[in-house]
């Protein structure tokens, strides 16, 4: 079967201020992909939101429209993993002979084994943000091909732009609430509404690990710091 993945991440940068990196990836079999698309353009129109949907610029006037959203991921085939890598800013990444980035792409890796299978292909889809995008492209590429061992297939890997993508606006809906739950911010009442509705919608607490069999919203926790010290 052929899948398309839509990655996104809040709060990913080594000095960023930002003890937490939180990497998500939305997961569509690639033979539903248009309608979904086009569910939620129909979706954010009826809401009178053409335009993109972003977590950095929720409106509170627009909380209908983004519960209706979480409602068909919910109703939806639509898979979730998310990775949440705690004590980013302690790391010590000399200790394992890489850079911040290397570390971010391996980080990436974790997040996208989970939800891949050897049997199927896939065609991996992240936000563009910057003119350095071929060459992070390949770094991930490089970390899948270290891993073949596993099995697991080197994915198609491309840049697009969130506002052209109404999948990638909906992972970064999903990627930005978990981040916001597990830093522990409470300064927007819209955001914390909208975490407390993803929470009773799915059953779940965002930040904690999920059921290591929760295909529908996986989640995980990662504590570098603890493996340091094993």
């Amino acid at each position: 079967m052929n899948y398309k993945i839509f990655c996104d991440e809040s709060c990913h940068l080594q000095n960023d201020g930002w003890d937490t990196m939180t990497l998500g990836a939305l997961k569509c079999q690639e033979s539903e992909y248009e309608k979904i698309k086009e569910d939620i353009k129909a979706i954010k129109l009826k809401h009178h939101t053409p335009f993109e949907i972003k977590w950095t610029k929720l409106s509170k006037s627009r909380i209908g429209l983004y519960k209706e959203l979480i409602d068909y991921f919910v109703d939806s085939s639509l898979l979730f993993r998310v990775v949440m890598v705690l004590n980013k800013q302690d790391l010590d990444h000399k200790v394992f002979n890489q850079t911040h980035s290397d570390f971010y792409y391996k980080t990436y890796y974790l997040v996208l084994w989970k939800i891949m299978d050897p049997n199927d292909s896939y065609k991996v889809y992240m936000d563009i943000k910057d003119t350095r995008g071929k060459e992070a492209l390949n770094k991930l590429t490089d970390v899948f091909e270290r891993e073949q061992k596993k099995g697991l297939p080197t994915p198609f890997m491309q840049h697009i732009r969130s506002d052209e993508s109404q999948l990638l606006q909906l992972s970064d809906l999903l990627t930005g609430a978990v981040s916001y739950k597990i830093r522990g911010i409470k300064t927007s009442t819209i955001k914390l509404e909208l975490v407390d509705y993803i929470e009773q919608k799915l059953g779940i607490v965002l930040n904690t690990t999920s059921s290591y069999n929760n295909q529908k919203f996986n989640s995980f926790i990662q504590d570098p710091k603890k493996v340091l010290k094993k």
